[in-house]
């Protein structure tokens, strides 16, 4: 019987877990998870490399790729209809800037818990132009919805929230500046995005304006531990 390749993932993060769980469920790879991992895999791994891409553990070979590098022949493997594409230097340039984008601000975009004490923490490390280029593509994103939902109060005023959350983070969480300026983003631009969703389908103004508070006041709770735990 063939082992399976598997993908070792952030579990702390609820987006890895989420489409690490699709290779798993469609029998295309293993995963498991870094708090769970065994000397033998660890060994195996560059442990600063794979706290930004995304380790693919070969258990029969030993061998390990990283991020894309895993992820795109696996997918050209189980899909060669879509090979062609997939191999294309276009495809990986595109991909490759996607991927920095994305794994930089993977626990700003979701929230998540924080790890065990006793749990091994691929946390990635505080990468400025990563995070600043995400923070620049949330607040154009907010900005053009809460134009659009006529929701600029109150946006603003989960922004100003979201302000608040920044200046009050817990030193000792290892959340600096510019790492809670990414949560903060997400918090108000899923806050603007709700309100347009509600003008969208016809709310009136206050409906709007409380669909935007919710939301924005959820993904707030969501970060609680940061600053309170």
């Amino acid at each position: 019987m063939t082992t399976l390749p598997a993908f070792v993932y952030d579990d702390v993060c609820p987006m890895c877990r989420g489409y690490t769980s699709v290779f798993a469920s469609l029998g295309w790879a293993d995963r498991t998870a870094f708090s769970t991992i065994d000397a033998t895999a660890i060994a195996a791994l560059d442990m600063d490399r794979a706290r930004h891409e995304i380790p693919l553990y070969d258990k029969t070979t030993e061998s390990v790729t990283y991020g894309l590098d895993g992820i795109l022949p696996l997918l050209a493997d189980r899909m060669p209809f879509a090979a062609p594409v997939l191999r294309a230097q276009p495809t990986r340039r595109a991909l490759d800037k996607a991927y920095w984008l994305i794994t930089y601000n993977r626990r700003h975009i979701v929230s998540a818990a924080p790890p065990p004490p006793d749990a091994l923490d691929c946390a990635p490390d505080f990468n400025p132009a990563s995070v600043g280029t995400y923070v620049g593509l949330s607040a154009a994103t907010t900005a053009g919805a809460a134009l659009a939902a006529g929701a600029v109060v109150p946006v603003a005023a989960a922004a100003v929230a979201s302000a608040a959350f920044v200046a009050s983070r817990e030193p000792k969480h290892g959340i600096v500046a510019g790492a809670a300026a990414g949560h903060a983003a997400t918090i108000t631009t899923a806050g603007a995005l709700a309100g347009l969703a509600a003008r969208m389908l016809g709310a009136p103004a206050p409906l709007v304006a409380v669909a935007t508070v919710a939301v924005a006041a959820r993904k707030l709770s969501l970060r609680r531990w940061m600053v309170l735990r």
